[in-house]
């Protein structure tokens, strides 16, 4: 049997729904976009033009959620990676976005660049339990206007699995499009195979931002699923309590999702969260286990909704809760420092991780190639079985005695187990990185984008 956690009840579920409710209808929430701001005013939504607060009823929030794909499938530039959602089991988001980065070669902490976006991408390639790639770090050689652009583009030609990025304004949006148009070769392609999605943060508490809202409404005719992630920090910018935190990012996902299936009705849809308390002395961001008590209670809410699902908290044994909630996508491997800088051994090494912690999620099979009560009676007392067909045939069955070739088993008993796993997923960054780049862009594509970001950069 699966194991499998829950932490509301069918109950519990109604009054977070409630509480939201209260908060859509009656605080409201604030909406810095005009465009988004006069759609859903058009829409027939009570509005406060003068503080551009809007007011949500329970009709308009069950009307959005009927038109929301239920599922749909995030392609990869190779179709092998294509990922179906919802899904039958957790897998990974590349966590970011960072502004620094751990270089291999030097192992010293440094400003991060596009190169090593693209070597993001080249890592997370590699990551078994990887199916969506954020862009990691920041591409800090770049314009600034334009550095999302760059990202996106350096993240596409590191990884052929799927991506997702974040856009800062409307300009970079007709560029992107222009990429993937030039990676699919049509409009009806992009729409169909949608290989890639954005990253979309209201601002907590309830309020959906201005530039990276008007940017994404340029992407509606093309279906590019957005990924709606609200990040409250606990006590600071949400209520020092789980569940208050839980109705509130509840209500900022609800919001987004009316405003965007008010504008495109059957736009694709991922309910995010990530949340984590705040240090009461420091006020700095801890990635706690209350964060994975908001992502098992978000998760539960998405299910709720029937909506696709993201969360934060994965890649470390504390977060193992997590993948017992059964989220569709979590965000969590390759960064330290309390998420400030990517280390390229973190995507290896939290993606080792990752399937010993998806393997106990498994919980006991239990089926004809387990039960193998005939094998003790053949055996008898004092025998063994190391040579028993079932044995050989279990322990090359990750499902069942999960053994890692990249990481040997010996080094759990060792004091030294982190300090020699980072040596070891070292040799192998190293290794990719001086190899051959997996699923390269063909180059007149690549070609294409180059000239597309540097259109970009000189019409700033």
């Amino acid at each position: 049997m699966q194991i499998e956690i829950k932490v509301f009840t069918e109950e519990e579920k109604y009054l977070v729904h409630q509480r939201t409710m209260e908060l859509l209808s009656q605080t409201g929430v604030w909406i810095k976009s005009d465009k988004a701001f006069f759609a859903l005013k058009e829409a027939g939504a009570s509005i406060d033009e003068k503080r551009r607060i809007v007011y949500f009823t329970e009709e308009m929030v069950q009307r959005a959620l009927a038109a929301a794909p239920k599922q749909f499938v995030l392609g990869g530039r190779n179709p092998h990676y294509d990922y179906p959602l919802p899904s039958k089991e957790s897998r990974h988001l590349m966590s970011g976005i960072t502004t620094n980065i751990y270089d291999p070669y030097t192992g010293q902490r440094r400003e991060s660049t596009k190169a090593d976006v693209v070597n993001v991408g080249r890592i997370f390639q590699h990551a078994e339990t990887g199916a969506a790639c954020w862009t990691g770090c920041s591409a800090g050689d770049v314009p600034e206007k334009t550095h999302c652009l760059h990202e996106m583009a350096a993240i596409i030609e590191g990884t052929s699995k799927h991506v997702q990025f974040e856009l800062a304004s409307p300009y970079e949006s007709k560029f992107a499009i222009e990429i993937l148009r030039a990676i699919l070769g049509s409009d009806e392609k992009i729409r169909a195979r949608k290989i890639a999605s954005v990253l979309y943060c209201p601002v907590s508490p309830l309020t959906q931002d201005k530039n990276m809202l008007d940017a994404y409404l340029e992407l509606a005719d093309y279906d590019v699923p957005i990924n709606i992630y609200p990040m409250p920090m606990i006590g600071m910018t949400s209520p020092a309590s789980i569940f208050s935190t839980i109705c509130q990012i509840n209500a900022e996902v609800l919001s987004a999702v009316v405003l965007f299936e008010t504008i495109k009705p059957g736009w694709p849809l991922i309910y995010g969260v990530a949340s984590g308390a705040a240090d009461p002395i420091t006020g700095e961001y801890v990635k706690s286990g209350e964060a994975a008590l908001v992502s098992l209670g978000g998760t539960e809410m998405a299910r709720f909704y029937g909506l696709p699902c993201a969360v934060t908290g994965g890649g470390s044994f504390e977060t193992m809760p997590t993948y017992l909630g059964r989220a569709d996508l979590i965000d969590g491997i390759g960064t330290t420092d309390n998420g400030m800088a990517v280390s390229l051994e973190m995507i290896l090494t939290e993606d080792e991780i990752a399937r010993r912690c998806l393997r106990i999620s498994k919980g006991i099979r239990i089926g004809e190639d387990t039960d193998l009560t005939e094998d003790i009676k053949a055996e008898g007392p004092g025998g063994t079985f190391l040579a028993h067909k079932s044995s050989i045939k279990n322990f090359r069955n990750p499902d069942e005695l999960y053994y890692s070739k990249m990481f040997p088993p010996k080094l759990r008993a060792t004091t030294y187990e982190k300090r020699d796993s980072i040596e070891i997923a070292n040799r192998r960054v190293r290794q990719i990185l001086e190899g051959p780049l997996v699923d390269a862009l063909p180059e007149a594509v690549q070609a294409k984008i180059d000239e597309i970001c540097q259109r970009a950069d000189g019409g700033i």
